[in-house]
């Protein structure tokens, strides 16, 4: 049985994703997270939201720590840009690590069924200081949050209460 009465009550807490997909205008379904995808979005009382997700198969860079911030340092230092040479696998798995991943936080309110992310946090850049709208349904113990459609496509996020 679908809810739709929306309150901060019931949206508070720790939600697991158990399902990402896309939805276009003709009912054709992606997966762009993989059929897998792996990922947490957490309400706060006080208005706070903070969401992670990405695929489940993400390549390890295979540097350690130390090497990882050398690696950080080169695009800030133009005399390391030597270094990159030995960087290339990693600078590749970087970039499909992020590829891969997204995340962002902010506070966030209910308005009717929306939930408004207003985000201040964010792995794309471009997302920082915009809000991401969804619509929300629950059912159960779960969480389905809906985008508003992006030229002709939807998200559908499925989460279950941790």
């Amino acid at each position: 049985m679908i809810q739709s009465i929306v309150s901060k009550n019931n949206l508070v807490g720790t939600w697991k994703l158990i399902d990402f997909k896309s939805i276009d205008s003709q009912k054709k379904i992606d997966y762009p997270f993989g059929k897998s995808p792996v990922g947490y979005i957490i309400y706060t009382q006080d208005g706070y939201m903070s969401a992670s997700i990405m695929t489940s198969d993400r390549l390890n860079l295979e540097m350690s720590i130390a090497e990882m911030q050398k690696f950080r340092n080169i695009a800030l230092e133009p005399r390391l840009i030597g270094d990159i040479l030995k960087y290339i696998k990693a600078i590749l798995r970087y970039f499909q690590a992020a590829r891969n991943y997204i995340s962002y936080s902010g506070q966030y309110e209910i308005i009717d069924n929306r939930v408004i992310h207003h985000v201040e946090v964010s792995l794309v850049p471009d997302w920082t200081g915009t809000d991401l709208e969804r619509t929300i349904e629950f059912s159960g113990d779960q969480l389905v949050l809906i985008s508003p459609p992006a030229g002709n496509v939807s998200f559908h996020l499925t989460w279950q209460r941790v």
